[in-house]
């Protein structure tokens, strides 16, 4: 399972479930809130919504500015937004659902580059 962002062009950018979940909480803690609308938070978690491009623009410069400078190259963050340089070991920890969740550093990148080319406005599906 993935969220998928798609530009009125047709680009896209899928991430995966586990990475968009940290992404996603990582957007859920920011002070003041970047969405105020708990409604279309919650559309962004799942799928079913749209950024328009100012939503888009925001959203990169939060990413950008608050959340990659907490990683390095080759670094994850976890599910309560610490961070490891411990790889992912790839299995799926039915005990503890937490620990299947975390964002690279490299899709948080991704992320950030299709939003800055995309500009808006951008479909979450």
């Amino acid at each position: 399972m993935s969220i998928r962002l798609r530009d009125t062009r047709g680009r896209s950018l899928a991430v995966n479930a586990w990475n968009w979940g940290v992404l996603h909480f990582a957007v859920e803690c920011s002070r003041p809130p970047l969405f105020p609308d708990e409604g279309f938070r919650e559309l962004l978690r799942s799928g079913g919504t749209e950024l328009s491009a100012e939503q888009a623009d925001e959203l990169r410069q939060y990413l950008e500015e608050v959340v990659l400078p907490l990683l390095a190259p080759g670094q994850r963050l976890l599910h309560d937004l610490s961070v490891t340089d411990e790889p992912d070991d790839g299995a799926f920890h039915r005990d503890r659902l937490e620990k299947n969740y975390s964002l690279h550093h490299d899709v948080l990148v991704a992320v950030i580059q299709f939003l800055r080319e995309t500009g808006g406005p951008i479909a979450v599906e």
